[in-house]
Formats: structure tokens, C-alpha cells, sequence
């Protein structure tokens, strides 16, 4: 039976349900319940996923909560799956039986690859389904905000947009057009405009890229400064958390939280932030300071904020994010469908199978 040693991701975790046959029962109820969402059937799918890779079904799998953890458990891998572990010259004079390195992430910097190479050990990165959908979602809060279609869903009188503060009057037919006569002020192009990212990694860059298409500059800051290559194919430059705000027209958060990161956007950035600035938040609600975005939205210097994630989750029916009209909320469904979630699974499973079969 191979051996499986993983980070003890909430989301990694799922492969002890797949594929170790002493995963906790609990568990194995929980992430049923996880994936009845779209996937009533994922009981059905987890042994059809047992069928289809013998190879590796059944195996152990060893979940660790750390990188000293992860060290003690590679003696007895036969394969690895980390998200932000690292794992180099050390890590693999530890683990003699490896035979293919899994990252669940495209950026591979936590993986030295030439070491990997040299012992002839496949280490992949790991293009992630959810990684996109929750990319789109992102963009599709940046747009909401920028085309005020939230604020103005369904006010199609000129007595709806008045009751809402729209000043909605017709314009003279007889020397004009009569588009936006509901007035609406503050509608934003992506095209031209600057689009700043606070965490250019796996999700970070697939929003890059789409904003390329729209032909948006991008700049992002994060802690460590991409390589010139990088740089160049996600068309991005980089700068400080300060000056990101200064000149963005959007910011879209794509940083994990931890004690670096909480906190990390404060009255600083949105006191000095360009005036009408939106701020979507697709990663964590704490990196950025509650109380001073609060304080940004009511004093009229933040132009929208679209936030997936919350303060508090679920949330109350007092939440004070709720009475202002250019806040979009969307109760932390940017990973889309659960089959993004057995998507991934699957690939990663059949990267793995591959990987112990050669």
C-alpha cells in the first residue's frame, strides 16, 4: 500500500476520504455533507474513483500540520502533496522511496525543482479548477461594482431610481441621445484603468491575466518580488502596499491569512488610496482592518467594495457592511460548484498514480 504524505489542507484532507481506508468515519460523513451541495452522489463518486486507480486506492495517507511534521512522515513516502510546505535538498534525502512531488498550486517556488530533477523525481505544480472559479468571481465582483449593476438591478422607472437617491430625468431628444437617463454617476471602464493585486500567486494571476485582456494595468505587491519572467508573462509590475493604493482603480486581495497578512490593508492604504478606489476581497475578511474600511466607505472615499468572504461567518442581520448600496456580498461561494472540488481530486490522484506507477 503506497503512503501518502500531504499537508493537512482543509481542502488536501479530501484525499484520506478517496483513498485511506482508515479515514475517520466523521470525516468521511463530513466531506459527504461538504460536497452534497452540487454532489449528492460523492459517496458513489469516491468509489468509482477507487475503481478507476487501483494503483493508489487503497493508500496510506499521513496528514501533517507542519514542516517539521512533514520531515518526520517522508521516510515512508511514496509520494508527496504540499500547498506552501517547502520542499528541497533536505526534505528529499529524507524521503528515499519518493517517486513524484505533488505542489496544489502553480507557483512552485516552495520546490526545488533542479534537486527534484536530479534524482530523476517528477515535481509537479497543479492548476487548480477552483483557482479559477474563484478568479472569476473576483472579476465578476470588480465588474458588478464598476457597472453599478447591483445598484442598479431592476430600477427601470424614473420613480424606482428616484426612491434609490438616482437623479432619473430624461435628457431633450431634440438635441440629445437619451442614454443613462437614469443619471446613474460613476460608472467605471476596465479598459485603461489600473488594477492593483495584493498577491500575484495561483488565483492572483489568473485575474492578471484576464485583466490583460481588458487591457488593464497591472501592478501587485506581495512579500517576495516575482522574477523577471514571471513579471513579463502576467504583464505586472511591481510595487509597494502604499503605492498600489495610490494608483489603483481597483484592488483585488488574493494573500492567504496568517500573521503577516492580518491587518495587512489599514487606514493608511485607504486613507491615501486613489479617490473611488474598488476593493474586492475574494481571500480572508481580516487582512483587511474592519473598522478602517468602514470608516473609508462612510467618509465616501472607497467607490465600491465586493467582498465574498465576511467578518463574521455566516453573518448577522445587523452586519454594518449591509446598508451601504455600493457594497456587493456574496456568502463565500467563489469556489463555485463542488465538482471544481472532485475535478481537482480526480487530476491530482491520476498525477499521483502515474507518478508511483513509472
Amino acid at each position: 500500500m503506497p503512503t501518502l504524505v500531504i499537508q493537512n489542507d482543509h481542502i488536501i484532507r479530501a484525499l484520506s476520504v478517496i483513498l485511506d481506508p482508515d479515514c475517520d468515519p466523521g470525516r468521511i460523513s463530513g466531506f459527504a455533507d461538504y460536497y452534497s451541495v452540487d454532489m449528492p452522489e460523492f459517496p458513489k463518486w469516491c468509489e468509482e474513483i477507487r475503481e478507476k486507480y487501483p494503483v493508489v486506492a487503497p493508500s496510506r495517507v499521513v496528514l501533517t500540520n507542519s514542516q517539521e511534521e512533514f520531515r518526520l512522515a517522508l521516510p515512508k513516502a511514496d509520494a508527496v502533496v504540499i500547498e506552501d510546505f517547502s520542499f528541497g535538498k533536505e526534505e528529499l534525502a529524507l524521503a528515499p522511496n519518493l517517486k513524484i512531488v505533488q505542489n496544489f498550486r502553480t507557483d512552485m517556488r516552495n520546490v526545488d525543482e533542479p534537486a527534484c530533477d536530479d534524482r530523476g523525481i517528477p515535481a509537479l505544480p497543479f492548476h487548480r479548477t477552483v483557482n479559477v472559479a474563484v478568479g472569476e468571481h473576483a472579476f465578476s465582483l470588480m465588474m458588478a461594482l464598476a457597472k453599478k449593476t447591483v445598484e442598479t438591478n431592476k430600477l427601470l422607472t424614473i420613480e424606482a431610481l428616484k426612491a434609490e437617491g438616482w437623479p432619473a430625468r430624461e435628457y431633450d431628444r431634440r438635441h440629445t441621445a437619451n442614454s443613462n437617463w437614469a443619471r446613474i454617476s460613476g460608472v467605471k471602464n476596465m479598459f485603461g484603468s489600473t488594477l492593483g493585486i495584493v498577491g500575484l500567486g495561483s488565483v492572483g494571476r489568473y485575474v492578471a491575466n484576464w485583466a490583460n485582456a481588458f487591457d488593464m494595468d497591472v501592478i501587485y505587491t506581495q512579500r517576495n518580488q516575482l522574477n523577471d519572467e514571471l513579471e513579463r508573462e502576467f504583464n505586472a509590475r511591481f510595487v509597494s502596499l502604499d503605492e498600489l493604493f495610490e494608483r489603483s482603480d481597483f484592488v483585488s486581495i488574493h494573500v492567504p491569512l496568517n500573521e503577516s497578512t492580518k491587518g495587512l490593508v489599514g487606514a493608511k492604504q485607504l486613507e491615501n488610496a486613489k479617490p473611488g478606489i474598488i476593493i474586492v476581497n475574494i481571500a480572508r475578511a481580516d487582512i483587511i482592518q474592519k473598522e478602517a474600511l468602514l470608516s473609508a466607505l462612510e467618509a465616501g472615499a472607497v467607490g465600491g467594495v465586493g467582498m465574498d468572504v465576511h467578518y463574521k461567518e455566516p453573518g448577522d442581520d445587523n452586519d454594518p457592511f449591509l446598508p451601504y448600496k455600493n457594497v456587493v456580498m456574496s456568502p463565500h461561494i467563489a469556489i463555485g460548484s463542488r465538482v471544481n472540488g472532485a475535478v481537482d481530486m480526480e487530476a491530482m490522484i491520476s498525477n499521483i498514480a502515474e507518478g508511483i506507477s513509472s
